[in-house]
């Protein structure tokens, strides 16, 4: 029976999901909290071996291997999230300005190229580009002159 209600602890908050029954989400919750497996059971009213199976549960659920790499699983799956956090969206969102969504927003550069571009190395002697019509650009350095062709 899947979790049906979030559960809240001193620092995480467990929402259902991943198929976690509400006992596996209570234990992902303590164990993310800091709390020792044998305070989780006296919480849920397991023992020793039902604890060990439930935390096998959460594993193979979850992909995970080890206690932490179950934790950090459970973040990455949107199981766990920081009570921090929470707060911090919910302010985020209580403090912006109804007028933020209709501010005008700076200009960007169109991403349209050019049909084609060819870039060409010559050697300084004819870095002049006699005979080329006005399109072809040049840019000198020491060695080499760089020719920007734009064709149409």
């Amino acid at each position: 029976m899947q979790a049906v209600h979030e559960v809240v602890g001193e620092d995480v908050i467990g929402f259902p999901g991943q198929n976690l029954t509400n006992d596996e989400l209570a234990v992902l919750v303590g164990l993310a909290n800091g709390e020792s497996p044998s305070q989780i059971g006296a919480g849920i009213k397991a023992d020793t071996v039902a604890m060990r199976h439930i935390e096998s549960s959460i594993k193979s659920k979850l992909g995970a291997k080890t206690h932490p790499h179950m934790i950090a699983r459970g973040f990455t799956l949107g199981v766990l999230c920081s009570r921090a956090l929470c707060i911090l969206l919910a302010l985020s969102s209580v403090a912006e300005h109804p007028s933020d969504a209709l501010r005008t927003r700076s200009g960007r550069r169109s991403r349209t190229t050019p049909t084609a571009i060819r870039y060409v190395r010559s050697s300084p002697s004819t870095a002049g580009g006699k005979g080329h019509n006005s399109q072809v650009q040049s840019i000198t350095s020491a060695a080499y002159s760089l020719r920007l062709f734009h064709i149409s």
